[in-house]
C-alpha cells in the first residue's frame, strides 16, 4: 500500500470520528444504532466524492440523519434580569 492509498482512509477515519465526537457533545448516547448511522451518513458523504473537507460535509449532514436534539442546551435559571447596584 503506497501512502497515497491510505488518504481516503484516514479522511474517512476523521469523518467518521468527527461525527461521533459532535454527537456525543450534543448528549446523543453512542450505542451501536447511533455508530450504524453515523457510518451509513459517512458513507453517503463518500459517494459525493472524497475532497479535504470530507468531515466538514459528513457535519452538515448530520440533520438529515438525526433527530435534532433540542434540550442540549438547558435554559438559563433563574431568568437573567437587569438590576442596579446604585451607582448614580
Amino acid at each position: 500500500m503506497t501512502p497515497h492509498s491510505s488518504a481516503p482512509a484516514a479522511l474517512c477515519q476523521q469523518a467518521l470520528a468527527r461525527v461521533l465526537t459532535y454527537l456525543g457533545d450534543l448528549g446523543v448516547t453512542l450505542d451501536v444504532t447511533t455508530c450504524a448511522q453515523a457510518l451509513r451518513l459517512v458513507e453517503s458523504a463518500l459517494g459525493d466524492g472524497i475532497t479535504s473537507d470530507l468531515p466538514g460535509q459528513c457535519i452538515q449532514r448530520i440533520p438529515d440523519y438525526f433527530q435534532p436534539i433540542d434540550d442540549a442546551i438547558p435554559p438559563a435559571s433563574p431568568d437573567l434580569e437587569r438590576g442596579c447596584i446604585g451607582y448614580e
